[in-house]
């Protein structure tokens, strides 16, 4: 029976950025492959001179907790291992056939190298995808993790920021909110100056209409409300609305761990504006799962009028 080919959108969710490299967990390879993770990491125990350290690797505290704010539902309570294209090649033979372990690392790393030095020869790709055939293509779900792993990197879909790339950090956020139009809703509980001038720098004024900022109360100051006054000034000048607006309700605070820009048929889960500007390790992604902005709206107050009701408060006490 021809086993049914999974969907790329599914596998694209579980395909993370993790020191440079692309990379799959443990349990979303034990998913689609319908096994319970623990078969799955027994098989790679008991095979583990197949997975060296750049096949697999444990994710360390700071990775896992970078990956949860993408994938919030996920309870890390044991070790966490990280697949790389090589290892997930080698985890569908262990768990499907007998190869020769050097012959498949082999094959791998020769995959890697080519593709370094084949961008522009279509020979030589055609080449590897020879090679690719006769290694575990007969396993459709191999198959679709490689045309996902191979799929050229768009800043539409995703990309990463490193600090060894600030320039090209900033354009490609210039690049996404260049691309809204008719609205940006922005979500960031910690919000900052730093997102004001990313707007000022990229905005296209003849797309957009309005924008709507949400953060948590807990990050508002008298210097950001100045900030904001100014640019909701200077953006009524150019007919755009701009609102920022706080939320105080905890419970809401606490549900919310990514961060979104939203914009007409389009949602990305972004970084927080100073990592970006930080150049910290993060990434942007397009997603399809939008958080419920209009009922968190609804829930906020306005950013000066809240700050005045924190500085009567404090005046009072």
């Amino acid at each position: 029976m021809k086993q049914q080919m999974i969907p790329q959108e599914i596998i694209e969710k579980k395909i993370f950025l993790i020191k440079g490299q692309k990379v799959m967990l443990d349990r979303d390879l034990a998913e689609l492959y319908g096994v319970e993770t623990r078969i799955l990491n027994q098989a790679v125990k008991r095979n583990i001179d197949r997975f060296p350290k750049d096949f697999m690797f444990i994710l360390t505290r700071e990775e896992i907790m970078r990956i949860s704010q993408f994938v919030i539902s996920l309870k890390f309570s044991k070790n966490v291992y990280a697949f790389t294209e090589q290892g997930v090649a080698m985890l569908s033979s262990v768990l499907n056939s007998k190869k020769s372990v050097q012959v498949n690392i082999g094959i791998m790393r020769v995959f890697v190298n080519i593709r370094k030095i084949a961008s522009s020869n279509k020979e030589i790709i055609n080449r590897l995808n020879q090679l690719e055939k006769k290694v575990e293509l007969h396993d459709a779900t191999i198959k679709t993790i490689f045309d996902v792993i191979h799929k050229p990197m768009l800043v539409s879909e995703t990309a990463l920021i490193s600090p060894e790339k600030p320039f090209t950090n900033r354009k490609i956020f210039w690049n996404i909110i260049k691309s809204c139009s008719k609205h940006i809703y922005w979500i960031d509980k910690y919000f900052s100056k730093a997102g004001f001038e990313l707007l000022s720098e990229s905005l296209n004024f003849k797309n957009v209409e309005k924008i709507y900022i949400l953060m948590s109360v807990d990050k508002i100051s008298e210097n950001l409300r100045n900030i904001y006054k100014n640019f909701k000034k200077e953006l009524n000048s150019k007919n755009i609305t701009c609102e920022l607006r706080v939320l105080t309700d905890k419970k809401v605070i606490s549900s919310i761990h990514d961060r979104w820009i939203i914009s007409k048929n389009v949602c990305y889960n972004v970084p927080s504006t100073d990592t970006i500007l930080r150049g910290q390790y993060s990434e942007i992604k397009k997603t399809s799962n939008k958080p419920p902005f209009i009922e968190w709206w609804k829930k906020s107050k306005d950013i000066i009028t809240e700050w005045n009701e924190i500085n009567k408060s404090i005046k009072t006490k």
